[in-house]
Order: structure tokens, then sequence, then C-alpha cells
């Protein structure tokens, strides 16, 4: 009786072969869980008009060509950080966009980022 050759294409040895050549290949085990990646914010535009009283905001979009879809997630922040959370609203007429007050206390002249 002969045994297969272990790099003959009938014997069956070539996928043994295949298969210790390529076995322990990985230098790096894979990641147990893959890291959260943190989008960079985009400056949407400026806020112009705040109204306390019913909670709103006016966002002035300037020349930028993005504009949030209703019910949209915003945040403004100045040079200190955050200072509120918005939700843009349906009523849009540009260069200005409503956004409801949901967090915060927003001021003019704030950045909105998305």
């Amino acid at each position: 009786m002969r045994l297969p050759s272990l790099f003959h294409p009938r014997g069956g040895g070539a996928l043994l072969a295949g298969l210790l050549l390529g076995a322990g290949c990985r230098s790096t085990p894979p990641p147990s869980a893959a890291p959260a990646q943190t989008r960079n914010p985009v400056v949407v535009g400026e806020i112009a008009v705040v109204d306390e009283e019913k909670r709103f905001v006016l966002v002035d979009l300037e020349s930028n060509l993005y504009v949030p879809a209703p019910g949209s997630l915003l945040r403004s922040r100045n040079a200190a950080g955050e200072t509120a959370q918005l939700q843009a609203s349906p009523e849009q007429k540009r260069p200005f966009i409503a956004a409801d007050i949901v967090d915060g206390d927003p001021a003019v002249g704030d950045q909105v980022v998305r």
C-alpha cells in the first residue's frame, strides 16, 4: 500500500499542505470589540435668534449646502463647550432653519454642529 504524497494533487495532500501552510499566519488576535469611532462635529451654521419663551432657535446656515432633515439632532456650542441640544423642525426658509431647544441654554452666536 502506497501513502499519498503531501503535494500530489490527487492524493488529497495538497489540501493538507494548504491548511498547514495557512495555519498561524495571523500575527495579532482579532479585536474582541470594534472601538467606537467618534465622528468629528461638522459645523452647520450659527444661532441667529433665540426665543426662550417658545424654546426654539433660528439657525443661520449661511452658505452651507447641508440642510438638516426635520427631527435631526443638533448641538450648539461656544468656546467654553456645548451649550444646548437642538432638534431641527420642519420650518425652513433658506438660509434659516428653526430648531427646538431640547436641553440647555443656547445663545446668539453659538455654532451649531451635527
